[in-house]
């Protein structure tokens, strides 16, 4: 596992792990179904947050999370004790083959070094059944872009970008999906680059809504920064927030998510 520059179980990271799944739900659950009975694995759960959504989004299916952090997966049962977890190397994952009808996560590979990606969506394409897929979506952080430019709050996000890959992560994995799909087995791959372009005339929420969870982003890691960016850490996420009051602002970023089947 890389290292995690985010706080791992601390109450505020927690809390914008629940404010970022309860906002980006309507894009990253868009199009994964499955009906009564289904058997469904979200896999590196985390603390649970998405998987709560999940569970709302697929109320009659049989829902197993999974995930490397015995410590996220504490927070996770005792925020829902219901909750069905195992504790998991994502690449040698308790579960016989063809498990799963439907196996999804978010924000996976961005965090596990790029030589292990092609042996983990082996191991994904084991335990779906036929018939089956697995829905994932991943980061392309060099498309992130504000407007007007931010020199400082910019400079903090690539330093970010650049501790989460001298520390085995990959800050623009969801660009090599299709192919590392391929590598893994997969035979019918379908990407989604998912844009969100959000200004003053988007939907009333969304621009404030991801210019706050890019902030937070910044805020969580912070500890990741070189000195003389951490210094100045608050000063770049107020400089993100105050885009949305410029008539003319805009925030710009692609994720891509993918549909794999066996």
């Amino acid at each position: 596992m890389a290292r995690y520059i985010h706080g791992e179980t601390d109450a505020a990271e927690i809390e914008r792990l629940e404010k970022q799944a309860r906002f980006l739900t309507r894009w990253i659950l868009d199009g994964v179904e499955a009906g009564p009975g289904a058997r469904v694995l979200d896999l590196a759960c985390g603390t649970g947050a998405m998987m709560r959504r999940l569970a709302a989004r697929l109320p009659d299916a049989h829902l197993f999370g999974a995930d490397l952090s015995r410590a996220q997966l504490k927070a996770a049962r005792s925020r829902s004790p219901w909750l069905m977890l195992v504790e998991s190397d994502a690449a040698a994952l308790p579960f016989r083959n063809g498990a799963f009808d439907v196996v999804h996560w978010s924000w996976l590979l961005e965090h596990v070094p790029p030589s292990r990606a092609v042996d983990i969506l082996r191991e994904v394409r084991r335990v779906v059944a036929p018939g089956g897929h697995a829905w994932m979506t991943e980061v392309d952080n060099d498309t992130l872009t504000f407007w007007p430019r931010i020199p400082l709050a910019e400079d903090c996000f690539h330093a970010l970008w650049r501790a989460q890959e001298e520390g085995g992560g990959d800050p623009i994995i969801g660009r090599k999906l299709y192919g590392l799909c391929r590598a893994a087995g997969f035979t019918d791959v379908q990407t989604f680059p998912t844009v969100f372009h959000l200004h003053g005339g988007s939907p009333p929420g969304y621009f404030h809504g991801m210019l706050e969870e890019f902030a937070e982003i910044l805020l969580s890691a912070r500890e990741s920064l070189p000195p003389l960016l951490k210094a100045r850490a608050d000063e770049a996420c107020g400089q993100v927030r105050s885009i949305e009051n410029d008539p003319g602002g805009s925030f710009t970023y692609t994720c891509f998510r993918v549909r794999a089947s066996r």
